[in-house]
């Protein structure tokens, strides 16, 4: 028997202290110090010799309240290039972002929207990402690449005509303001 109470009280002993202390704090992450809205502006400079893309892009966003250890933001742009074969025009209407939390972060994001290229209005989607230094200073500068796609059918895998251009690939230097 009094194996059996010993077993007992080594094992309750334990479960006792914890009963006695009070639960942890539940702990949520910490908020950006990022402001609450954010203006891109940025240079874009193609590679591709035989369009030579080179222009601009704008945009806007709303920082979404911190829910992962990144920063995600929502928002839209207006991406504007000029190429050999005419202006392009891209607006992302519905743009996701998110960028690490850390002096110098990593962005990655995607938008879709409306393209305006070589005489006719397709829908198409704007992929980005590269580094941003001094995220949480006055000024973050971003250095990235941006691969604008527009898709010329409902069906994403059919290629546009051979005499209109489906894909641009930029690279982009900016400030987020």
């Amino acid at each position: 028997m009094t194996k059996r109470a010993a077993l007992v009280a080594l094992l309750c002993t334990p479960l006792a202290a914890f009963a006695d202390e009070p639960p942890p704090a539940v702990t949520t992450s910490a908020p950006s110090p990022r402001a609450p809205f954010s203006v891109q502006v940025a240079a874009l400079l193609g590679p591709d010799r035989d369009s030579r893309p080179r222009g601009f892009l704008l945009g806007g966003a709303y920082v979404l309240p911190p829910i992962l250890p990144m920063d995600l933001d929502a928002g839209m742009s207006f991406v504007r290039l000029d190429t050999l074969q005419g202006p392009v025009s891209v607006v992302s209407i519905v743009e996701m972002t998110a960028v690490r939390r850390s002096p110098t972060s990593v962005f990655f994001g995607a938008g879709a929207g409306p393209v305006f290229a070589q005489g006719r209005i397709r829908f198409g989607t704007r992929v980005f990402g590269g580094l941003e230094l001094f995220h949480y200073g006055p000024i973050p500068i971003q250095v990235g690449a941006e691969l604008v796609t527009k898709f010329c059918a409902t069906d994403p895998g059919e290629l546009c005509p051979t005499n209109e251009r489906q894909t641009w690939f930029t690279g982009r230097i900016g400030l987020r303001l």
